[in-house]
């Protein structure tokens, strides 16, 4: 087009400028077509399912429409897929009113929940001059497909109650469990956010029209309390889901373990705005299987501020475990003063890239447990 059009500066001769003319009604309708093409796209995607575990292989089916009288060729789409580094691009061409039909297996390597799907689209005009790439969010119809994948189940041998109990002791505390049959039951309060519905006391909330909970004289002693730190790391994207995977894994494996002992856990995360998990009973397992499936990362909380909570409200433990990278001098100290209070407590280091050299190791110093650890396994 360029030189056509010098051509007929050049020589000033007509053809030159019809020649020009042409060419630009052609490249404008090639773009006004892929436009067209792009709003007028009818395509379907389908998830084998929504609810999967880490390492399983869910399938997702996409279907593109061509019901126009001409073909669509050179298209292009990409995949989003739940591990950024292996989304997928499509090449394919579709004839007039035809689909085009592909199965996919998407790659369940971390815990979380992701929109999977086709994310980018590359649209080809019929005459070969211009490829439009377009974002598929900007279509008025478009919905992700939302995957959820939760983290591997390590099983850990069950801690007995007695165990608990040799174990706290020789911390200078005394561990109890939690009592459900209501036998200790003394009080009531307002119900608050995150109360099971089990304590509502019934007579008293008809009779006041609120919610009202009992209260047990031994509600303030937590069996297992398990802190993660969900706080912002120099990760990058990948990683960041390795260390989001490897907390989410081991608290998942330690919950298990002391609720199938007969003990209670407490789960808090770093998120200000998230309030604790408490699960009384293996039956109350699947909240905190759902929570720590969903769980954001990417948040802004005090860490220090929730080991300081532990020694202001909850005077007698089993155990207290810390999972997070932090080791600057507030975060050391926060944890010297929950071990002086006379709690056990265990620091989990979790190791995002492996070496040789930093695999697993177990330390004992400042008069707790440290433990670098690069999956549940290795709890064991």
């Amino acid at each position: 087009m360029f030189i056509v059009l010098v051509a007929g500066l050049g020589t000033g001769r007509w053809e030159f400028y019809f020649l020009f003319s042409t060419m630009t009604l052609l490249v404008v309708a090639a773009f006004l077509l892929n436009i067209w093409t792009f709003y007028t796209l009818s395509y379907k995607q389908e998830l084998s399912t929504s609810n999967v575990a880490k390492g399983d292989s869910p399938t997702l089916t996409i279907h593109i429409y061509n019901n126009k009288p001409f073909s669509l060729t050179m298209m292009r789409a990409t995949i989003e897929t739940p591990v950024p580094s292996r989304n997928e691009q499509l090449c394919f061409n579709i004839s007039p009113f035809s689909e085009y039909s592909q199965v996919l297996e998407l790659p369940c390597e971390f815990r979380g929940v992701y929109s999977v799907g086709v994310t980018n689209i590359e649209i080809g005009d019929i005459f070969g001059l211009l490829r439009i790439r377009f974002n598929m969010c900007r279509l008025p119809n478009y919905r992700p497909k939302r995957l959820t994948i939760y983290p591997s189940l390590i099983s850990l041998p069950p801690i007995s109650t007695q165990q608990g109990h040799d174990e706290t002791n020789q911390q200078g505390s005394v561990s109890q469990n939690y009592c459900e049959d209501g036998e200790s039951f003394f009080d009531i309060r307002k119900y608050q956010f995150g109360d099971p519905f089990k304590r509502i006391h019934r007579i008293a909330s008809a009779r006041k029209r609120e919610l009202f909970v009992k209260i047990y004289d031994n509600l303030s002693i937590t069996s297992a309390i398990i802190i993660a730190d969900t706080s912002k790391t120099d990760f990058t994207e990948e990683d960041s889901l390795r260390y989001a995977d490897i907390v989410c894994e081991c608290a998942g494996a330690i919950a298990q373990q002391y609720l199938k002992g007969g003990f209670a856990v407490t789960f808090i995360g770093s998120d200000d705005n998230a309030p604790a998990i408490e699960c009384e009973s293996p039956q109350d397992f699947q909240k905190l299987y759902d929570y720590l499936a969903e769980m954001e990362f990417e948040t802004s909380g005090d860490i220090e501020q929730l080991l300081n909570s532990v020694v202001d409200k909850h005077s007698q433990v089993a155990a207290v475990f810390v999972m997070t990278l932090r080791s600057d001098d507030s975060f050391t100290n926060a944890m010297n003063a929950l071990n002086m209070s006379g709690k056990p407590v265990k620091l989990l280091r979790p190791i995002v890239t492996p070496t040789p050299e930093n695999d697993y190791t177990k330390e004992q110093a400042d008069g707790f447990t440290t433990l670098h650890l690069t999956s549940a396994q290795d709890l064991f």
